[in-house]
């Protein structure tokens, strides 16, 4: 037994450290606003394509461009991200975007024709660009510590699935009994109030920092003054960090969101014709089921990359999301509810093992790129750019997903979940073949870690660091 007891006290541990002084204001403040803008977004998913039918005669081609608007000015915004977090700051851009995005929400629940529709959306990715891109650069910043990163992008992933869950659950609930325009009152008064409560956690970081320097240690987590970082900083840019590699592992976001993105638009409708009459709020159920496979293959990406490397992960997860298309094309072949609750499962599985690691292994891929550069600097200076690229990626799969989707699908809802399934599996080889960034993994990060060590404790007053970050 004293194996296994060693094993959870030091889980215990790497969790605690998680929680600890500023870092855990950081924390609740990105993972609230990462679960309360997705429950928002996807609210709609149960409802709006029936009550757009209903009363605007929109067809299904109208509705994947509405769905699409969100996403597509999304990308152009991340485009200029990294340079508006340069001259801003993270906490000025994500509280500006959940202002942002809590107007357009509301503006979009009392509109009721699509020329409102389109215009509320497109500004509604315009707000998200901000909120996405400051959370991954903030979390990349701040969690540096020897697999730190990849256990909170489980935890980011895991607060994500409860937004995808709750949202259109809550969302059907919502419209069924309060009409079309209450989910987004109700969403956008709780954006606003989110919003206090990360200006109150922006007043206490700063009170932390100060406290901080006081004490001589200069180089927190989630500081972003120093002279070192900024000049670094400086000097990468989206386009510097837009390797090859770096384009190869973005492109696994653009499938995974551009693949669901395809199907979301039509699923309601759909689950209707296979599995017979369904209220919204069964619906709305069925589309959140992806989460829960999904929430807990995301915890377990920390240590599954103790044992295999994180494009053999990613390539599986590739393989499984494709079976899971597979399966919602399959009813025939399968008995309905089997087909669909098995391919919306496999889906969850799928994504949460190959999303999970991506923005890690594009930190790592970038950071190896600076050379020299002490760890904590060059994972300071690289994280806009990368955070950029990753959820312009994003974005785009999307934005591209309820367009193609629209368009092939109802034509024949069969074939075409099969031959996404082909293209999932082999970009998945690519992704096998291609190997691992070249600083990937907790090795990389103890290496990276050295040197940092080195120079911060030759100018640091002597004694025992108080920073769990530099003690490792």
């Amino acid at each position: 037994l004293k194996p296994s007891w060693l094993k959870l006290t030091n889980r215990i541990r790497t969790m605690s450290g998680l929680c600890r002084g500023d870092r855990a204001v950081i924390l609740v403040t990105c993972l609230g606003a990462y679960f309360l803008s997705l429950a928002m977004i996807y609210q709609m998913s149960p409802f709006f394509e029936v009550y757009a039918r209903d009363n605007c005669g929109a067809s299904s081609l109208t509705v994947g461009f509405i769905f699409a608007a969100m996403p597509a000015s999304s990308f152009l915004g991340n485009l200029v991200m990294d340079a508006m977090i340069r001259r801003f700051g993270v906490d000025m851009m994500l509280n500006c975007g959940l202002i942002l995005l809590a107007a357009s929400s509301l503006g979009f629940g009392l509109s009721h024709n699509v020329a409102g529709w389109l215009s509320w959306r497109a500004i509604q990715g315009l707000a998200t660009a901000p909120i996405y891109t400051s959370i991954s650069t903030r979390l990349a910043r701040t969690f540096t510590g020897e697999g730190e990163f990849h256990r909170v992008m489980g935890l980011q992933e895991t607060c994500g699935n409860v937004g995808v869950t709750v949202g259109p659950l809550l969302g059907g609930m919502l419209f069924q009994y309060g009409g079309f325009s209450l989910p987004f009152i109700i969403s956008a008064a709780l954006h606003l109030l989110f919003v206090g409560v990360s200006l109150i956690s922006l007043l206490c970081r700063e009170k932390e920092s100060k406290d901080t320097k006081e004490d001589g240690h200069s180089l927190e987590a989630g500081s972003e003054g120093s002279k070192p970082h900024e000049s670094t900083a400086s000097t990468v840019t989206i386009c510097s960090v837009a390797t090859l590699q770096a384009l190869l592992l973005s492109g696994i976001s653009t499938l995974c969101l551009g693949v669901w993105g395809a199907f979301e638009p039509l699923l309601g409708e759909h689950f209707v014709d296979v599995l017979g009459p369904l209220d919204h709020t069964v619906i709305g159920l069925l589309m959140s089921l992806s989460a829960v496979p999904s929430t807990f293959a995301a915890l377990a990406v920390a240590s599954l990359l103790r044992c295999c490397r994180a494009s053999w992960l990613m390539a599986l997860g590739l393989v499984i999301y494709g079976l899971g298309t597979f399966f919602i094309g399959s009813w025939e072949l399968l008995s309905p509810w089997t087909s669909q609750i098995g391919g919306l499962l496999l889906i969850g599985l799928g994504w949460g093992l190959c999303w999970t690691p991506v923005l890690p292994s594009m930190v790592d891929a970038a950071m190896a790129q600076l050379g020299d550069i002490p760890a904590a600097q060059a994972r300071h200076a690289v994280s806009p750019a990368v955070s950029s690229i990753f959820n312009a990626s994003a974005a785009l799969g999307e934005a591209a997903g309820p367009l193609i989707g629209t368009w092939i699908l109802p034509e024949n809802f069969q074939l075409g979940p099969k031959v996404i399934a082909i293209f999932l599996v082999v970009y998945a080889a690519c992704t096998f073949l291609s190997g691992s960034p070249k600083s990937e993994g907790l090795q990389s990060e103890r290496r990276e870690r050295l040197p940092t060590q080195t120079r911060l404790r030759s100018v640091l007053p002597s004694g025992p660091s108080e920073n769990p970050e530099l003690d490792g």
